[in-house]
């Protein structure tokens, strides 16, 4: 199994090791084999298409947590909106730009 190096800021890969081992993911346990892993990561086909799966539910999470964070929304609240963007610009967008530099661009849009 072929795996490609991920270069991700290290408060990304100790937040994304912290979640693993929370939720017992256990498909990501070998490239985040503890939550004080630190970088590099290096990943599958597999372990990528995972991890951009962890970055969704995550987003979803902070939808269902914070669900009047769009400013057009009758009941928009402020703390919502930060709390989600958090997550949004986050874990969510960081992810996905990591892994998708490390791997061809587009191929984990089916997943998204």
């Amino acid at each position: 199994m072929i795996k490609r190096e991920v270069l991700m800021p290290i408060e990304l890969v100790e937040e994304v090791a912290q979640i693993v081992h929370k939720e017992d993911y256990q498909i990501l346990k070998d490239a985040f084999p503890d939550i004080k892993t630190k970088p590099p990561i290096f990943l599958s086909q597999e372990e990528a298409e995972a991890l951009i799966d962890l970055a969704v539910i995550e987003k979803k999470k902070a939808r269902l947590m914070y669900p009047y964070y769009d400013d057009e929304h009758p009941k928009f609240n402020e703390e919502h909106e930060l709390k989600f963007d958090d997550v949004q610009m986050g874990i969510y967008e960081k992810t996905l730009y990591y892994v998708e530099s490390a791997f061809q661009k587009g191929s984990f849009d089916h997943l998204l």
